[in-house]
Formats: structure tokens, sequence, C-alpha cells
């Protein structure tokens, strides 16, 4: 029995003498690999070790050789070595950090509880843009906290939906905190913070341009807590039980409910969940779609915005009417440097539509709103309608941006040279986003109602709107609008410079 003890234990010894052999050699061979060494400095090592991995994005890309004390003994310097394939994303600016187990209290949450189960390690973020890679032996100050949420947020791009959320309590929110229309991410949290007057928090979203018509002025945000709803007999039901595991922020607008929001819109969220009923999928969805045509480029010159119009018909007799109404129009900048839009009258005038057997229609709570090209949403202002009563208006822009690019001058033709609606040409339209649609030969294609301020295009130039064959087809929408109206109608300050 001793002699048995005595070589178990001279093989532990001659099992940890290898270990410790194999380990010396192992570091001793980090010298000799090949990449880019550099310098991080803590104020602690939090348990790092040498042979501990560097990753990028969750992906091992070098490891640390060493780690020791600072010569003053302040700091830990941990030296650590990137593969050559990675290098590049060692750069000016990057953030270096230790990874452990860490709870950042309410605001920040858990993190890092990858290494309850394995070492700490050291990652690091490259910033955006990306400054110049850091040459071999750079000395690097450390991050004693991993980045916030916001330093890793993916920038905003051109289209998106850009708003603030004034809510009464910040329940866990941060940024990177997702925003769910019908249990689908269309968005971000991009910042959180507290009123100057600490009233409410203002909460910063982003919504994606692919979603942003989901977003309308009768749209109703919450902040998603899990609750509890339900009879003992008839089972409970848990709604928005995905906030257990991450707050998030929740919006519900029923279908074609309210017009479109620009960009630095602001809405307050409710209190709490609002009770509404989901409506079933409509049967029309449920058809086979019909093949898309491949949407127009765009690339002749003529751009076509997408107008999106709603009012409220005041009655006395009987309950208010809202009226939605959605179409294109023709976009240039006119001789004053206005961005102007020409489309049916029709399309963007309840008063000139809606008929109303004791006089005058009263109409309400007008907007007009443009969707751009990029996916941008502007208000407008209708500023002409044709005095003749042809069915024509022009609207205004407000705050359009200095490098907006319009229909060019020598593809508007404003001339009394017209040519018939027989003739060869196409009508160029938009879709919700303000994606362009594929142009449609007019001839004797019927056109559906949204087909208003739809741009006639003959010889290469843009020469009519398409309008309504007559007011009652709007308001009835009748399938057939062929009919056009010639831009020479339109007056001369508001076309572009000599036209």
């Amino acid at each position: 029995m001793h002699r048995l003890r005595y070589l178990l234990g001279l093989l532990t010894l001659l099992a940890a003498a290898l270990g410790g052999l194999w380990l010396q050699r192992a570091l001793r061979n980090l010298d000799e690999q090949p990449g880019v060494a550099l310098q991080v400095e803590f104020r602690e090592a939090r348990g790092l070790r040498p042979g501990a991995i560097v990753r990028h994005r969750g992906v091992a890309v070098g490891v640390v050789r060493a780690v020791a004390l600072s010569p003053d003994g302040d700091k830990a310097v941990v030296q650590v070595l990137i593969e050559p394939a990675a290098a590049a994303h060692a750069c000016v600016g990057s953030a270096f950090w230790i990874v452990t187990p860490r709870f950042g209290g309410l605001a920040d949450g858990l993190s890092g509880l990858d290494t309850l189960v394995r070492d700490a390690y050291v990652a690091f973020a490259t910033p955006s843009p990306r400054g110049s890679p850091l040459p071999p032996g750079s000395l690097i100050t450390g991050r004693e906290r991993p980045p916030t949420d916001s330093e890793s947020l993916e920038p905003a791009s051109h289209g998106d939906l850009l708003m603030t959320l004034l809510v009464p309590e910040n329940h866990g929110l941060r940024p990177g905190s997702p925003v769910v229309h019908r249990g689908v991410a269309t968005g971000d949290v991009r910042s959180v913070a507290l009123a100057a007057d600490g009233s409410h928090v203002e909460v910063a979203l982003r919504i994606a341009r692919e979603h942003r018509a989901t977003v309308t002025d009768k749209a109703v945000f919450w902040i998603a807590r899990p609750q509890l709803s339900g009879a003992l007999l008839s089972g409970f039901t848990v709604q928005d039980a995905a906030s257990l595991l991450s707050p998030f922020v929740g919006y519900h607008v029923e279908p074609g409910a309210g017009v479109l929001v620009p960009d630095g819109h602001r809405a307050a969220a409710a209190a709490n969940r609002p009770d509404f009923e989901l409506a079933p999928v409509p049967a029309s969805a449920v058809k086979s779609a019909p093949a898309v045509a491949k949407p127009a480029t765009g690339n002749d010159g003529v751009v076509v915005v997408r107008v999106v119009y709603a009012a409220v018909e005041k009655d006395t007799f009987s309950p208010d009417d809202d009226i939605r109404r959605a179409g294109s129009g023709l976009l240039y900048v006119d001789r004053s440097g206005r961005a102007v839009v020409i489309t049916a009258r029709s399309l963007v005038d309840a008063s000139y539509t809606e008929p109303d057997g004791y006089g005058e229609p009263e109409i309400a709570d007008e907007q007009i709103k443009v969707v751009l090209p990029g996916g941008a949403v502007l208000r407008a202002g209708r500023v002409w309608v044709d005095p003749d009563a042809s069915d024509l208006a022009a609207l205004v822009l407000d705050g359009a941006p200095p490098d907006l690019v319009g229909t060019a001058a020598d593809r508007l033709a404003f001339a009394d040279d017209l040519v018939s609606p027989q003739a060869p040409g196409i009508v160029r339209r938009v879709g919700p986003d303000g994606t362009p649609l594929a142009p449609v030969a007019i001839g004797n294609t019927a056109l559906q109602p949204e087909a208003l301020g739809a741009v006639f295009i003959g010889d290469g130039k843009a020469r009519a709107v398409v309008v309504a064959a007559d007011r009652a087809a709007v308001t009835d929408g009748a399938a057939s609008l062929v009919n056009v109206v010639w831009l020479h109608r339109v007056p001369a300050e508001l076309r572009p410079q000599g036209l």
C-alpha cells in the first residue's frame, strides 16, 4: 500500500512538472508567434492570467502573453498578442476591457456571465469610423468597464425615423433596448435621459426605414412590463413576457389609422400597456401575392414622392368622418429655392371632394406629409390650387434639407406643346416607403385610386399629373383614374428658374 501511494505521488509530481514545463514552453513560444504585440494598462487584473483569450465581437483573435505590475506599482500591465488577420481591428481609439461577471445595477444589468464557467479574458471593440492600426508595442489605457450599449450601436441609416418618446418612469430601458410592434423588432432605443425639470424621462428611438410606415400620429407606445391577466377558471395569460429578460418599448397602431410622422416627432407613452385586441389576418393577405414588377430606377431625372393626407370632416347630425388618402407627386425646386410638389388636388384637399348638402364641408385637422425617396418624412402645406377648378394643387415642403434633389429642370415640360395621353408615355408613382414602383403605360390601363398624383412622362419629360375622373370618383373609390392635368397650368412663380 505504501509503495502504491509513493508511486501515485511520484506520478502526480511528474505530471505537475511536465504541465509546468509545457506551459512555460507555450508562453515562450508566444514570443515567436506572428502578430501584433500590445500592452494594455488596467487598475486591476481581475484574475486575468497568461494564456487567456483575447476576443473581438466574441471571436478569439489573440492571447494574453503576460500579466505584471507597472514599474510604479499603480497599474496592472497586460501584454497581448493579436493575430495578424485581426490586427487591423486593433486601431487608434479601440476600447480594451477585462470580461468578468459584473452586475451594473438596474441601468446596466448583468454582463460577463460566460466567465462563470471559464476564465476571465480580454475583449476589445473597434471604433467607427475606424482609426489607424496600432503599431506593435503600443501602450494603451484599458477601460475598467465595458463600453455602454450606446457606444456599440450601429449608426442610423438614411431614411430611419428618429423620434423621442416621453415616459413617466424608465423601467430598465437602456441604449440598445428593442422597439417592438406586433412582436417584431422594428427599431431600438438610442439614449435614455431624465428631463431637465425631472418631470419625465426622454427616450430617443430609431425606427428602421422599412418599418417607418408602422408609426403614425395615432400610434400608442408603452414600456413593456410583464402583466398577468385572466381568471383562475379560465386560465392566466402573461402579456409582454419577453420583458422579463429584457425590457423593451412596445407600440400599436390600427392599420390605416393616422398619418406618417416626420423626424423629431415627440410622443407621450401610456403609463401601462393599453387594452387592445389584434384583428385577424386580412383575407386579402391569405391569397397568394401577385408578382411584383422590378421597381423603377428613377434615373431619368424625374423625382416622384409619396404624398399622404389626413383630415376630419365635421358633421352636425352624424359622427365626424376621418379622411385618409395616399398617392404620389412630382418634386422639384422652384425659382425661389422652395421644394415644391405638384399633385392632384383631390388627393390633398378634402373640401374639393367631400359633398355636403348644407353648403361647404367643414374640414378640420388637415395634415399633409411627403415621403422623400430616401424614406424621410416632411410636413407640407398646400400653397396653390388651380383657380380654374382643374384637379391640380401645389405643396411646399416644410424643413426641406438644403441638399434636396428634385426633378431636373430639363426634365420638366411647362410649355403648351402638349402631347396626347394616348401617345407613347409612362406613369411613374411610388410605394408606401417612397420607393419607386415600376412605371406603367397609361393608354387604356386602369389605375387604382392610389395612382392620384402619379406623374405622366412623355418624350422623357414630366408633362402631367394623373387626377380623378371626377370629384366623386375619389370619395367612391373608383378604380379607373386615367385623366391627367398638364403642368402648363402651374403658375410661373411656382416653376423653376427660366421655365
